[in-house]
């Protein structure tokens, strides 16, 4: 089939009945998430996971996709009428929003923020749609030294830009190679590190660990740092629509906004907060009334949130085309791709073409659907967010215990998903990378079985991978990536040295 007739077949999937109340509902609970301090679009759609199993594939991803879409909204809300940001990416569009809140403006805002952002979404999508299916023709030449190669060089990239310290991020993403090899050996069907136990033949369960880190160890940070600042909603619960006329004096922060989000989704690592950061001092700088940023611009809220939203586009490039999430929610979708006995990879499009269509066509839709269910949802989002911490953790907690065991009826999922909470949280204390681990997770079985494939055509010559030119290309440039933090740390240091010397010289 052509591109449009698989398009068209994919709007015609997503379009069914209950599909549509399913994704709607994906949209609704991401916006609540998303305006609940301390409920990130990650760990939302980690709470909505397990809920997936019941599902089949092209619902659960596009479901997913719309808790994703619809967090990034939703942490605006609590960003223009408490000043306090539900999720770190609308920190940039307090600065502004709030402002306009105290003016009697927050309707206003939170219009902008909705309008503006599903512009942005849209947009993404469609440049998605335009980039993931040429890359998917030339990545279906790749053997297994390519593959194995692509899987390195995302997990040491990955790892590389996931924090402050590239020896942790590596570390972190070593631990989660580690954990793939728990388990029955693929290829040879041996027990490996599972103590005698026969719970662990199976491996560890990558929702539940996904969960752990993400959601579980947030409520146990929340427990220990239970100091939240006092806010007050200002302002009444109602969006108003921007007019032409205001869409046409934010155009030029959308448009700033919606590239900024979509090379930055587009790099690894990078994510939705960079990318409000980036496009609110840009925005700022291109201006025509910069003075007013800060004290109440439309072009604040507009910029920043039109490039939270337009990262989702941009970052399921790699994520589809390559394998190679870019962000925590990409990973999440990687990880229900597996939950569905969908391998992610490079070959995704070309062996499951209806799947990635389908996705597409819902993407579009759940953009679409933000507009509607953020209008309804707004009122049920203020009472969310006026919960006590305690029940919203308790609650959290709960939904969480109950939903890894209803996926597989497996008493030792919740135990996994508590335990990798407390691990989750020390990472985060000691400033490791709990995204590199899941990276590690979901990239690792890619990555072993791949290197395996390509060592049993060479007969164990480990020079396959470099005489490809495209496995050697990859192998390279993972090798500069682990190079560069060394050589710029000893730049730096020989520079200080260079500054501390040259006033004894004089």
């Amino acid at each position: 089939m052509s591109f449009f007739e698989q398009l068209a077949a994919g709007f015609a999937s997503a379009l069914d009945g209950y599909g549509i109340l399913i994704r709607a509902g994906g949209v609704a609970w991401g916006i609540i998430g998303g305006a609940i301090p301390g409920i990130s679009g990650a760990v939302a759609m980690a709470l909505a996971l397990p809920f997936t199993y019941a599902l089949d594939a092209p619902t659960a991803l596009v479901m997913l996709a719309g808790v994703w879409a619809g967090a990034n909204y939703g942490g605006s809300i609590p960003a223009i009428l408490m000043r306090i940001p539900g999720t770190p990416a609308s920190a940039p569009c307090l600065l502004d929003g709030y402002e306009l809140a105290k003016q009697g403006r927050a309707a206003k805002a939170l219009g902008i923020s909705l309008i503006c952002g599903t512009i942005g979404g849209l947009i993404s999508i469609f440049v998605l749609i335009a980039l993931v299916v040429p890359l998917g023709e030339i990545v279906v030449r790749f053997g297994s030294p390519e593959v194995f190669a692509l899987a390195l060089f995302g997990l040491t990239l990955i790892a590389g830009l996931s924090g402050p310290s590239f020896l942790k991020g590596i570390a972190s993403g070593f631990f989660g190679l580690l954990l793939t090899t728990v388990g029955l050996d693929s290829l040879t069907g041996s027990m490996r590190f599972t103590f005698g136990r026969a719970d662990l033949l199976t491996g560890v369960d990558t929702i539940s660990v996904m969960i752990g880190l993400f959601a579980v160890s947030e409520m146990f940070f929340l427990i220990a740092h239970p100091a939240r600042p006092a806010g007050t909603v200002v302002g009444t619960a109602t969006t108003e629509f921007p007019t032409l006329r205001e869409l046409r004096e934010v155009g030029r922060a959308t448009f700033i906004g919606t590239i900024v989000g979509l090379i930055v989704g587009i790099m690894p690592g990078a994510g939705a907060t960079a990318s409000s950061f980036v496009a609110y001092n840009e925005a700022r700088r291109w201006s025509k009334r910069p003075e007013l940023f800060g004290k109440g611009s439309l072009e604040g809220v507009a910029a920043p949130e039109t490039a939270n939203n337009a990262v989702q586009g941009g970052d399921l490039v790699p994520t589809l085309a390559l394998g190679i999430p870019g962000s925590n929610s990409a990973a999440i979708i990687l990880a229900a791709l597996i939950l569905h006995g969908i391998m992610p990879g490079p070959f995704l499009l070309t062996k499951n073409p209806e799947l990635v269509y389908t996705l597409f066509a819902g993407l579009i839709l759940v953009n679409l659907l933000m507009i509607p269910v953020g209008l309804v949802i707004l009122r049920l989002c203020l009472m969310a967010m006026k919960l006590d911490p305690p029940v919203l953790i308790a609650s959290v907690l709960s939904l969480i215990v109950i939903g890894t065991y209803a996926g597989d009826l497996f008493l030792l999922n919740p135990i996994q998903a508590l335990v990798f909470g407390v691990i989750g949280y020390g990472m985060r204390i000691w400033g490791f990378s709990a995204a590199a681990t899941v990276l590690g997770l979901v990239l690792g079985v890619l990555a072993e079985s791949e290197m395996r494939r390509s060592l049993i055509i060479s007969h164990g010559d480990w020079s396959i991978f470099l005489t490809r030119p495209i496995s050697a290309t990859l192998l390279f440039l993972t090798l500069g990536v682990l190079v560069y933090p060394a050589l710029m740390t000893a730049l730096r240091r020989w520079r200080s040295r260079r500054v501390a010397a040259a006033p004894a010289a004089k």
